[in-house]
């Protein structure tokens, strides 16, 4: 608030450094994804977590506090994006929940009395101060894309009027708003879709495009091939059930898309199963969070393999279909790898067992074509970078990146690893894994240009069996994801929404 210091969240750290430059200096850490910080000028810092609560701590540093916790009977997750209101006390936040009926932008204090949701939206929201000579402020929220102001009665904070419509056609992505307001009446906000807008392509080893691959589309996790290489998964936003994930698969001769699941809730990571005739899957459907699968053509019913309280994401499945191996949460907030054993070729009989736990994130595991080794992703030395291990004893671990790397595929014969580099490049090594596993130089091979960045928590591009041709996420050429957004900035907006 003084304006002498920028806080941040990054890996796990609240942290800030000082304006005018300076080292960075760590206030405390708290295990899992921070999601949206504020500061009153008593200073106290309070930030959202995606799997908890709301925290807090001084700004001098600490143990961080909890400050809210999910409410699990309503279906909620997380606790995002705080926005502290000018007394300092009270503080807006969004839920993060699975029950659309109960998300939202709520009003709370410090002091722990009740909450109360102020609106019904999915979108996080900014306070603007009461203009000169008005006795009310307002709640600037998102709702399908229309900027709204809830009037608020500026000592009490509660409803003073009905919501209104600001401004049309206001960008947004999951709880991130794209506006700001200051409180000197100040209204900025970015057009453009919710959408990212991404498409498949594609490219040979030199990065020379081979063609689109099916519709554009707003893929959120995927591609994943097929076995036989002729059909591939993917996990697609649904503009159709409140913007849930659905698996899709698409025919690689036609690029044809079908969809896979028909829930309104969230179904996504989609993997293979290694005879490709049933896909495993991630969903949020009550209660709490599993893993399913299904056959693939379409006559099974669904089964529920795994039931858990947090979130989990199928990574892949051994490539003699008796281990399925996923990533979860930990108690320390840091994503593991687990292993689902299996009984009689389906992963249902068998309990789970950890098989990377500690202080990292380690997540997006694969087996190698012998299943005898687990390329994955950790954070070990202060950024992401792919490592091999042994599978099952989880011992002989290799670092196969140098220069920061997440996402690994085999190549189908084993002789080679790919991954996305922190330069969004995507490389490959060479490798050995007889008699012991040995690694070549990283060779990067072109500019992937996938939609997630080479950090997202799965899988944007996949391999073909021969490692001569990838199929990539990217962003659609010519789309609302990939055209510039202007940037509108409205002076004394208040007034302005009065005419």
């Amino acid at each position: 608030p003084d304006s002498r210091f920028i806080g941040f969240l990054v890996g796990g750290k609240v942290m800030k450094i000082e304006a005018a430059g300076g080292p960075p200096q760590t206030l405390c850490e708290v295990p899992g994804d921070l999601i949206g910080g504020s500061w009153n000028r008593d200073g106290v810092i309070i930030f959202g977590t995606a799997i908890g609560g709301l925290f807090r701590v001084s700004q001098a540093g600490g143990v961080a506090a909890r400050l809210t916790t999910p409410d699990e009977r309503h279906g909620e997750l997380g606790h995002l994006r705080p926005w502290f209101l000018p007394d300092g006390r009270h503080f807006l936040y969004v839920s993060h929940t699975r029950n659309p009926e109960a998300a939202g932008i709520y009003l709370a204090t410090l002091d722990g009395q009740e909450r109360k949701r102020l609106v019904a939206t999915h979108q996080a929201g900014a306070y603007a101060p009461p203009a000169a000579g008005s006795q009310n402020g307002h709640l600037l929220f998102l709702r399908e894309g229309t900027l709204m102001a809830l009037p608020l009665d500026a000592r009490r904070f509660e409803p003073a009027g009905e919501p209104f419509p600001v401004a049309e056609q206001v960008g947004s992505f999951l709880a991130l708003e794209f506006f700001s307001v200051s409180a000197n009446g100040v209204l900025a906000y970015r057009n453009g879709a919710a959408a990212r807008g991404s498409q498949l392509v594609w490219f040979d080893r030199q990065g020379k495009s081979l063609g689109v691959f099916g519709p554009p589309g707003d893929y959120r996790s995927g591609p994943t091939l097929s076995p036989d290489g002729t059909r591939v998964a993917v996990g697609q936003l649904d503009t159709g059930t409140a913007g849930n994930r659905q698996v899709w698969v698409l025919d690689v001769a036609r690029g044809v898309p079908t969809r896979f699941t028909f829930d309104s809730v969230e179904d996504q990571f989609p993997a293979w199963s290694p005879n490709g005739t049933r896909l495993v899957f991630a969903s949020n459907r009550g209660p709490g969070f599993g893993i399913y699968q299904k056959d693939f053509s379409g006559s099974g019913k669904e089964e529920l393999l795994l039931q858990s309280g947090l979130p989990v994401t199928p990574n892949d499945w051994s490539p003699d279909g008796r281990y399925l191996l996923y990533s979860a949460p930990g108690p320390t907030g840091r994503t593991e790898l687990w292993v689902l054993p299996a009984a009689g070729g389906t992963p249902h009989d068998g309990k789970p067992v950890p098989y990377l736990q500690g202080p990292y994130n380690e997540q997006q595991g694969q087996f190698s074509p012998d299943g005898r080794w687990i390329a994955y992703a950790s954070d070990e030395t202060g950024s992401y970078q792919v490592y091999v291990q042994s599978f099952p004893s989880g011992a002989g671990k290799f670092r196969v990146s140098t220069a920061g790397g997440a996402q690994p595929r085999w190549r189908r014969d084993g002789k080679e690893i790919f991954y996305i580099g922190a330069d969004g490049r995507l490389t490959a090594v060479d490798v050995k894994t007889e008699p012991r596993f040995e690694a070549g130089a990283p060779q990067a091979l072109f500019d992937s240009k996938i939609v997630a960045g080479f950090l997202a928590a799965t899988f944007h591009y996949d391999v073909a069996a021969d490692g001569k041709r990838f199929l990539v996420d990217t962003v659609a050429t010519g789309s609302a994801a990939s055209a510039p957004k202007p940037i509108t900035v409205i002076i004394n907006w208040q007034a302005a929404a009065k005419r």
